[in-house]
């Protein structure tokens, strides 16, 4: 494993337990031989020996192997004699530990279970607006879609090297915000911080307004209406325990995505020639980029094309709770990719190939026929709402990590689990019951007064998120991977950082002089 300067001086603690162990275990024995005198050395010396291997497993279900030797006469079963008098005295603590180990694991992500959870948080309000892009510089911008797939993949790649240095050191779970402070102290791990979570407040909060703002464009009640109902059906959500229970919903959620997916190419097709409307069923913000040099389209694009592979501020998330954390990288990747080439590809091809430059985003808004306009919108709004549950959850996370007293970075469900089966107090279950679902609902109306004070659009969105993404998916990742792994980083590794750290600063530079 890569390890640099800043990791060389985060020493994995369980090699320092071990030390000591030995060192302890040295002592002990020196000064029982020094009591015979020096005889007691030469007998340990001359008596026979054996080698035994012992197999140990971490709370992450790495295992290692050490040899030891002992004299025959020890047996390695004084250890479960000794303390087995112990459990007897604890009463059902051991068992008690024992059902909160395999709770805990039960509630462990599958790779599947992730993919969904993945596919989920890209494909959100971006699953439709991404051909915009094409708008600006033509058909360019499928090269443009594929390097924005491939920067982001290796920045995920960057991301979970750097989490995993820290891991080792620690041995305990990681977040986004634990490597900010190995790197760069309280400023670094509060920066950081901000940035995860007014991301995920923002994406909500995005989600909530262009939903509520599309069914109020086809039923024509108030929008304030629409976000009440709305945020009222998304509450429900507070009652789900953990990501696994809410991978159902995300499983649901690619389904719907694929299923938009076919309705805008039947659209499309049938009859295949220009079929968009002279003038947009909706009224829709987009930047006017007709004076604009090609470098500042292209910066706006590459931003654009970037934020539909935005997932890295939920990756600390995912890797915590994977059965196996070292397959993190390779699915995020896969699914970067895999998001790029059966859904983002396809809809930006088609979709400008038949409406041009009249292509609006969301791209339904181009359909003539009422019906199939009518039922991509509900279904791209059920699509946001899931989106919506899987981006605020390590939201929930973190207000229930502050008030329930947690270690930073825990599984709030597996902690409570653990405390009710060790405690046997019902007062207590009840209590961080009542603790969790206050604060989710205190989360969920946040959302909806910011939807309904700021009412965003799309671009809102896109011009809210650009510092947040670009910070989280460019800049940071390769800044921690710098730190942390540098010093036995090829030289192809060090090339590529400063090429995505130069296209971070470029894009977001030209972006914000778009939208502001």
């Amino acid at each position: 494993m890569a390890r640099g300067r800043e990791a060389r001086r985060l020493l994995p603690k369980q090699s320092s337990a071990r030390a000591a162990t030995a060192a302890a275990a040295g002592t002990d024995s020196s000064s029982g031989s020094g009591s015979g005198i020096g005889s007691g050395n030469r007998s340990m010396s001359q008596q026979p020996q054996r080698t035994v291997e012992v197999t140990a497993m971490d709370t992450y279900g790495a295992t290692s192997v050490h040899t030891i030797t002992m004299p025959t006469h020890t047996s390695i079963s004084t250890y479960g004699a000794m303390h087995s008098v112990k459990r007897q005295k604890s009463g059902s603590m051991g068992s008690a530990g024992s059902s909160a180990a395999a709770t805990a694991a039960s509630l462990k992500l599958s790779n599947w279970q992730t993919s969904f959870h993945l596919i989920s948080f890209m494909a959100g309000s971006g699953l439709l607006c991404l051909p915009l892009a094409l708008v600006e510089i033509d058909w360019c911008g499928l090269l443009l879609l594929m390097v924005a797939a491939i920067v982001s993949a290796y920045t995920s790649k960057l991301l979970t090297e750097a989490l995993d240095v820290v891991r080792w050191s620690s041995g305990t779970q990681v977040s986004y915000s634990d490597l900010g402070y190995e790197c760069f102290g309280r400023f670094g791990q509060y920066l950081t911080a901000i940035l995860v979570h007014a991301c995920f407040i923002i994406s909500c909060t995005g989600y909530l307004g262009i939903a509520s703002s599309c069914i109020a464009g086809i039923t024509g009640l108030q929008t304030g209406t629409v976000l009440v109902l709305l945020s009222i059906t998304v509450w429900f959500h507070v009652f789900i325990k953990s990501l696994k229970s809410l991978a159902v919903f995300s499983a649901v959620n690619v389904a719907i995505a694929f299923w938009i997916e076919a309705i805008i190419f039947g659209d499309a097709m049938y009859p295949l020639k220009q079929i968009t409307l002279e003038t947009s069923a909706f009224v829709l913000d987009t930047p006017d980029l007709s004076d604009a040099s090609m470098a500042i389209k292209l910066a706006y694009s590459f931003s654009l094309l970037s934020s539909g592979f935005f997932c890295h501020a939920i990756i600390p998330t995912f890797y915590n709770t994977m059965e196996d954390h070292r397959q993190c990288s390779t699915i995020v990747s896969r699914n970067q990719l895999g998001v790029m080439t059966t859904l983002y590809l396809p809809i930006c091809i088609i979709t400008y190939a038949v409406y041009g430059a009249t292509l609006q985003a969301p791209v339904f808004f181009n359909m003539r026929n009422a019906f199939v306009r009518n039922l991509a919108i509900v279904l791209y709004t059920i699509h946001l709402l899931l989106s919506y549950t899987v981006t605020l959850f390590p939201m929930q996370q973190m207000f229930e990590n502050c008030l329930l007293r947690m270690p930073c970075g825990a599984i709030p469900t597996m902690q409570v689990l653990v405390q009710d089966d060790l405690s046997g107090g019902a007062s207590s279950t009840q209590l961080e019951l009542l603790i969790k679902l206050v604060c989710r609902t205190v989360l969920v109306l946040l959302t909806l007064f910011l939807a309904y004070f700021f009412t965003p659009s799309t671009l809102d969105v896109f011009a809210y998120m650009i510092v947040p993404t670009t910070m989280l998916s460019l800049v940071f990742p390769s800044i921690f991977y710098w730190k942390l792994c540098s010093v036995d980083a090829g030289y192809l590794d060090k090339l590529a950082n400063g090429v995505v750290l130069v296209l971070a600063v470029a894009s977001m530079c030209g972006s914000l002089t778009v939208v502001i």
